[in-house]
């Protein structure tokens, strides 16, 4: 009976071994990863911004602006490790309610690695030719120090976005990273020729020709536990130049910061992805490796005993009576 006994545990101790190495290094690196269902609103606020109303042929400055960005997964379009999300931000004037820009994005990326591809009808403003590429709303699960290539729809080109050190946000120990976007025109627009008087040519000056400018320091607060940003600033300069000789518009200026309730929404998130990352690479390995190697010893132990026989009494020989 001791020897079915061992037999049962040794057999229940290593299968237990087995499943907690395929929790570790193949179920984990499969669950761990971008969902395909997000849905998630965040914020970001500029005081004292300045942009061109372009309603009333005005720039305005001293506002107070905010950028609502919603992102939403398309469940039907992601593959088993591709995610399709849809991104709409709306830039308004918070005291006036005009709205200033709404920016459309339609990313395909690995569900790991956050790398961008160009299947499943990604596009920038409708536009399906854009090549994105590099990180683009979901930064990489394994995190690391080294620099990004970070996807700018404005520009449509990736930029490095650097570590540049670590920082407490809010309770939260994070790791900056920088993105410096240098004044790049901005490509696939079409603009209308703008007066030489809101150049600042004087009022008397014809319409021209002009192109439209971006320039950006993004700065990105990154969760090392489990990849995902937790809060943003963007200081975005946009102008229009004419293509030829003197003038500038400016289409707006501001320092874009998140909100503290999209940060705190975002930390509990994280938070969140951090307390099931370790769950599947530490606490479900570990535990039951530890009850697999029990169980083994015991069966191994209870085997052993189990094999060894008492030994047999041998029954004394009486002498035999010799007759007298």
């Amino acid at each position: 009976m001791r020897n079915v006994i061992g037999m049962v545990l040794t057999g229940l101790g290593a299968f237990l071994l087995i499943i907690a190495v395929l929790v570790r290094f193949y179920v984990a690196p499969r669950l761990i990863a971008a969902p395909t269902d997000v849905y998630q609103v965040t914020r970001l606020k500029a005081e004292n911004a300045t942009y061109f109303d372009a309603g009333h042929l005005k720039q305005v400055t001293g506002a107070t602006v905010v950028a609502t960005n919603t992102v939403r997964g398309d469940v039907t379009s992601s593959q088993d490790g591709t995610a399709v999300w849809e991104s709409a931000t709306v830039v308004q004037d918070a005291a006036r309610g005009t709205t200033i820009e709404i920016q459309n994005q339609r990313v395909a990326f690995d569900r790991r690695t956050g790398r961008l591809s160009t299947c499943c009808g990604a596009s920038v403003e409708g536009d399906a030719t854009v090549r994105q590429s590099g990180v683009g709303l979901f930064w990489p699960v394994d995190a690391t120090k080294k620099a990004k290539p970070v996807y700018d729809p404005a520009t449509r080109r990736p930029w490095p976005a650097v570590f540049e050190g670590s920082e407490r946000v809010h309770g939260v120990l994070t790791w900056r990273f920088v993105q410096h976007v240098p004044s790049t025109k901005v490509p696939g627009q079409k603009l209308p020729d703008v007066p030489g008087e809101l150049l600042g040519r004087g009022k008397s000056s014809p319409a021209v020709a002009v192109d439209r400018y971006y320039q950006a320091d993004a700065t990105f607060w990154v969760d090392p536990r489990t990849g995902a940003p937790v809060d943003q600033e963007q200081k975005v300069l946009t102008t229009l130049q004419p293509r030829t000789g003197p003038g500038r518009l400016v289409v707006g200026q501001m320092d874009l910061r998140m909100t503290p309730e999209s940060q705190k929404t975002l930390q509990d998130k994280s938070s969140d992805g951090a307390s099931k990352i370790n769950l599947l690479k530490t606490a479900v390995p570990v535990g039951t490796a530890a009850v697999g190697a029990v169980l083994l010893v015991s069966g191994v132990f209870v085997g052993r005993v189990g094999g060894r026989r008492p030994p047999r009494n041998r029954q004394r020989r009486e002498p035999l009576a010799t007759a007298h």
